[in-house]
């Protein structure tokens, strides 16, 4: 996801969850509904959904479903995953953000998107692009 905080510990309501912290050894599971919700996350139009948080995460799946841990996507049969911490390493940050044009283009489509699905209006995307460029 390029670095976008699913768990949003900005977020004043925390519905019974802690904030998340590198540092815990503590699993966050978050849910998505799909590209389009992806593409929303991206450019902070919309939040995952928080399911749990804890040390050891069992997730019984009933029936085939397609799940992502950690970029890496697939199609997982029915069965039961646990989900615990094992290790942790330093890992590298990119030290400049990506150019604002970028994120400008994922920002139009979306809102392109939203208006081919008459989510919302061209007026309300030109003041969206308009709020967005300020």
């Amino acid at each position: 996801m390029g670095g976008v905080d699913l768990w949003q510990n900005e977020d004043e309501t925390y519905e019974n969850f802690d904030p998340q912290s590198i540092h815990d050894k503590v699993v966050e599971v978050v849910s998505i509904s799909g590209t389009w919700h992806l593409g929303k996350l991206q450019v902070g139009l919309s939040q995952a959904r928080r399911l749990a948080q804890g040390q050891s995460v069992k997730i019984q799946l009933c029936a085939p479903l397609p799940v992502q841990i950690d970029g890496e996507p697939w199609s997982q049969q029915p069965c039961t995953l646990t989900i615990s911490h094992h290790g942790q390493a330093f890992m590298l940050k990119r030290a400049a953000e990506e150019p604002l044009g970028h994120a400008a283009a994922i920002i139009t489509d979306v809102l392109e998107n939203a208006e081919t699905n008459q989510v919302i209006n061209a007026s309300q995307k030109r003041a969206l692009l308009q709020e967005m460029a300020v």
